[in-house]
């Protein structure tokens, strides 16, 4: 965890550093709780490394990367809440620190990362490719994240966890598109969708274990 990196983010944002430091030992209990294996720490450093590319074109986001440190703060499995479960607990943990505009702007954002819509707003755009963009990796990386995501849950079975992931694909690809910036569209939209419909093909036979 680049805890300079948060730290300098945090102070910019209006923070102390003596704060910050108890953030980021919140984060990492948080992110290394014992039921998480894809919404790890190396979550978040995925995210911030594609978020670093994609600052050349859309601009470094303050609020979006804040967004992006936080937006798993919360993960339950089961729970269709943890998004704003999330919002709700980096709110608690800002107040009183940061400005009660940048607050609002970065709870909105991680809210948007449920990514129930397709949003027109920019911002939110930015960090939902960014939550999104796992999904343009290579297929064997693609599909190992998904065993990961299916490991969260062990109290499920897989013909629910199946549905559970059917019915969140088939409404991003119901989409005009999956991104809604140019730049993830670009480099990412084509290899996202294919490997979006070869899982929903094949998902049966991929499935080998509870």
């Amino acid at each position: 965890m680049d805890t300079s990196r948060f730290d300098s983010l945090w102070l910019r944002a209006g923070g102390t550093s003596d704060s910050a430091m108890v953030i980021i030992n919140i984060l990492t209990d948080h992110y290394g709780e014992s039921h998480r294996y894809y919404h790890t720490l190396g979550h978040i450093e995925n995210c911030l490394r594609t978020y670093d590319q994609a600052t050349l074109k859309l601009g470094a986001n303050d609020s979006v990367e804040m967004a992006l440190w936080f937006h798993d703060l919360v993960h339950m499995p089961g729970r269709a809440d943890n998004e704003a479960r999330s919002a709700e607990q980096f709110r608690s943990l800002s107040n009183g620190q940061l400005t009660t505009q940048f607050m609002d702007t970065v709870e909105r954002l991680i809210r948007s990362t449920q990514h129930l819509t397709l949003s027109e707003n920019p911002d939110e755009q930015f960090v939902s490719d960014v939550d999104l963009s796992g999904l343009a990796k290579p297929w064997d990386t693609f599909i190992a994240d998904t065993y990961l995501l299916r490991q969260e849950d062990e109290t499920i079975d897989n013909a629910t966890f199946q549905a559970g992931l059917r019915h969140f694909f088939n409404r991003l690809l119901d989409r005009p598109h999956i991104y809604g910036t140019s730049w993830f569209r670009a480099r990412a939209e084509t290899t996202a969708r294919n490997n979006v419909k070869r899982l929903l093909t094949e998902m049966e036979s991929l499935w080998v274990h509870k």
